[in-house]
């Protein structure tokens, strides 16, 4: 599961860190869904108080959708970005991802 972080700070990937989902960047990659969880850092006092992806001004969903697109073209990918969706929805793709993977593990168990 891909999470887009936003805070202040620089980090190195794969880092652990607090953060709260606010939103979903549906996302088809090559023809496959890829969807992106948007997060803010919990502990950032300039995003901390965001609860929702609809509360980030325009000009800032605007930037995260050209980022994945430009990142994408650049490996010669061709994506499709659509319209982001409220914390709900993220908070769900959380849950099924986590239950896939418990799911996954059990059925490793049982081997």
């Amino acid at each position: 599961m891909d999470v887009l972080v936003l805070m202040q700070e620089q980090v190195v990937p794969g880092c652990f860190l607090r953060a709260r989902a606010i939103g979903l960047m549906p996302m088809i990659d090559q023809g496959e869904k890829d969807d992106k969880i948007i997060a803010v850092c919990a502990d950032d006092p300039e995003y901390r108080h965001f609860r929702d992806i609809s509360e980030l001004p325009p000009h800032r969903l605007q930037e995260i959708r050209r980022f994945f697109e430009d990142y994408k073209k650049n490996e010669n990918k061709e994506v499709a970005v659509n319209d982001f969706l409220p914390a709900e929805d993220a908070i769900n793709a959380i849950k099924y991802s986590m239950d896939l993977y418990g799911s996954y593990i059990m059925e490793g168990l049982r081997k």
